[in-house]
């Protein structure tokens, strides 16, 4: 389609800003958000109609997202030491809030001090780390699969560990504590009422209230989070009575999907679960570990509440470390014990004398306790939604490839009982495919439009991300009982259609979680308009696309 001239642009962004329709009319209800979109979707951006016919083959066999790993090199190790005829190093996978930038960077600083001192190891060598920083769930992924195993693994908490150890990859306890803290929900003061007794949590008040919808709770994607696997299995444990045995139960699972339903959405990490209940107000609560807790400002409203097991982040070997490097293992062990004021500095070593809420599961449970969440996790309720896809030239190449065969693989995520559509763009916008429920013929028919993608022109976003949100409206009205979302994917920012100011006014009333992948690009507007209802916004590069996508569909679809 052509830009708006600048006349109408501006009036209509005049428009939208004072938040009046024609008549006088303020849009500030979903109802009259969708009005105003449905006409600006058919007067205005006139979307073509080209639906696909042609179906793909599709594998019977379903692809996982342990088979959709990142490119390593997307993380590169974080201190400059190198093995050497003098010097033996140990590699960690060290999860985020220890191997970050400021007060996230707490493995950083023990290190660099570390190596610093030179100890000398029984072969003769000095021994050093270096630390290559991952999510913890991310962490353990790479090691049970074997696609690259370091020598060392230190998550937030000791979940990860016997998750791990239900693999063929087994790990050693180096030290079961190297940084103290504990696992949390950030709750309002003004509800602390609805989830505490005696100043403590209490899971039974907790989930009343999450599943009568008085606390709106949120948390982390427990595939990928510390804190998102230790609240799962926390309730999933409340509901079980502390016994195991049951915690994968029909009865259990019934209820937790009961609780689902209070919850408004899973995010995938702490920030945006952070940013969600500061700027939106939507949660009453979410989960954190107290160190991030400690290192945040402006939440003066909000009070930390510890649950679950604790966050001592402990220290693994794993199959590749030879003695040499488990001895320097335990050389860099001893030296964190001894720095005390330099945890305490970055916010560790805090609430000493909480204790597990539970008894850590083997990994065989956890494993199908993050299976329960995936199937229970909409709490019954179906999906629905729209991919919107960026076809514009700047997608040629190795990056339109990759885009279509993330998307491809990807799918196999999506479970059948949601439905999906597909919109294109660039300079204009085309419904690829109606949103129906994703079954056979219908994930057939999805592959088959994303194979025949084909790129040029300019990039529209806005009004491609408006033509999805009419879609959905739409079948809103026949499907009432499905929840909305929409995947946007692009590799460029706007520059015609409908632009950010006219979009977001109408899409931050209407409601529905707009899910940003910015290709190849880092994008202030994407990651905004991903803020306007508890979306997520992540970067990806052309070879981890798979992965990016397939964590995103893992915990939504």
């Amino acid at each position: 389609m052509k830009p708006f001239n600048t006349l109408v642009s501006t009036a209509f962004a005049l428009w939208l800003t004072t938040g009046l329709s024609a008549c006088g009319e303020a849009v500030d209800t979903k109802e009259q958000a969708e009005a105003k979109i449905a006409e600006l979707v058919q007067n205005t951006i006139r979307p073509t109609q080209h639906e696909n016919q042609y179906r793909a083959n599709i594998q019977l066999t379903r692809t996982n997202l342990l088979a959709m790993l990142p490119d390593l090199a997307e993380y590169p190790l974080l201190l400059n030491v190198t093995d050497n005829s003098d010097t033996e190093v140990a590699e960690i996978f060290t999860s985020a809030d220890k191997a970050g930038k400021g007060l996230d960077g707490v493995y950083l600083e023990l290190a660099e001090n570390f190596n610093q001192q030179r100890q000398t190891l029984s072969n003769g060598k000095k021994a050093a780390i270096t630390i290559r920083k991952l999510d913890s769930g991310l962490g353990a992924q790479f090691i049970m699969t074997g696609q690259y195993i370091a020598e060392a693994y230190s998550p937030a908490n000791a979940l990860w560990g016997s998750l791990v150890n239900s693999s063929s990859n087994k790990l050693t306890t180096i030290a079961d504590v190297t940084a103290s803290s504990v696992g949390g929900v950030i709750a309002r003061k003004s509800k602390l009422d609805l989830i505490t007794t005696d100043g403590k949590l209490d899971v039974a008040k907790l989930l009343t209230n999450v599943s009568s919808g008085a606390f709106a709770m949120g948390y982390t994607n427990p595939y990928q989070s510390a804190t998102g696997l230790n609240f799962l299995i926390t309730i999933l444990d409340a509901f079980a009575k502390g016994d195991h045995t049951q915690m994968l139960s029909p009865d259990v699972a019934s209820a937790f999907e009961a609780f689902q339903l209070g919850v408004p959405f899973v995010a995938q990490n702490t920030l945006q679960m952070r940013d969600a209940a500061m700027g939106s107000g939507v949660l009453d609560g979410f989960v954190g570990s107290e160190q991030t807790w400690l290192s945040t400002t402006g939440m003066d409203d909000y009070q930390f509440v510890p649950f679950g097991v604790r966050h001592d982040n402990p220290l693994y070997a794993t199959s590749e470390a030879d003695p040499a490097e488990q001895e320097v293992l335990k050389l860099f062990a001893r030296y964190i014990s001894t720095q005390t004021a330099l945890l305490k500095k970055y916010g560790f070593e805090t609430s000493l004398d909480y204790k597990d809420a539970y008894k850590i599961p083997d990994g065989n449970t956890i494993a199908q306790a993050q299976k329960l969440w995936k199937q229970k996790k909409s709490g019954g309720k179906p999906i629905a939604a729209v991919f919107v896809t960026d076809i514009s030239g700047s997608m040629e190449g190795e990056r339109i490839k990759n885009l279509k065969k993330a998307l491809i693989e990807s799918s196999d995520l999506i479970s059948a009982n949601n439905a999906i559509g597909l919109v294109s763009y660039n300079d204009a916008v085309n419904v690829d495919l109606p949103i129906n429920p994703f079954n056979v013929q219908q994930k057939s028919l999805f592959n088959g439009a994303v194979e025949q993608l084909s790129v040029g022109g300019k990039t529209a976003t806005y009004s491609a991300t408006l033509v999805a949100a009419h879609l959905l409206n739409e079948f809103k009205k026949t499907h009432p009982d499905y929840k909305t979302v929409i995947f946007v994917l692009s590799d460029g920012e706007t520059n015609t259609g409908v632009d950010f100011e006219q979009t977001k006014a109408l899409l931050e009333v209407q409601g529905t979680p707009i899910h940003t992948i910015a290709y190849e690009l880092s994008s202030p507007e994407l990651k905004e308009m991903a803020s306007l209802a508890e979306g997520a916004y992540t970067e990806s590069s052309a070879g981890s696309a798979s992965f990016r996508i397939g964590n995103l569909l893992n915990s939504e679809m």
